[in-house]
């Protein structure tokens, strides 16, 4: 995934828009794909100690891996921002690849 602040700054003012109070707890995804399964345990393990939750490990019909991590936490724009650069660098340490973000409303 292609960091862009500024796309990211205006999903957060449509989110706002929309009634979302991006101040508050929300649940945050977080994807990654790879061809080799270890490689997205070797991701995870990185993420573990910082209450990241495994959502979901599953192989897609092409024979790619995918992992999604998800945390409940208050976001702001431009941490946001920066946790995909750093996801970005994560996931080539790991030779895989970062996808993106999705988020939810808490339970």
């Amino acid at each position: 995934m292609l960091p862009n602040q500024q796309s990211v700054i205006d999903t957060f003012e449509k989110m706002q828009g929309d009634g979302w109070d991006t101040s508050k707890p929300l649940k945050w995804g977080f994807f990654f794909f790879g061809s080799i399964k270890d490689n997205l345990k070797g991701i995870f393990s990185e993420l573990s100690d910082s209450d990241y939750s495994v959502e979901s490990v599953h192989q897609t019909d092409d024979k790619q891996w995918v992992l999604q991590v998800s945390k409940v936490e208050a976001l702001a724009s431009d941490k946001l921002h920066r946790r995909n650069i750093a996801f970005n660098e994560l996931a080539e340490a790991y030779d895989s690849l970062y996808d993106g973000w999705d988020v939810g409303k808490c339970d």
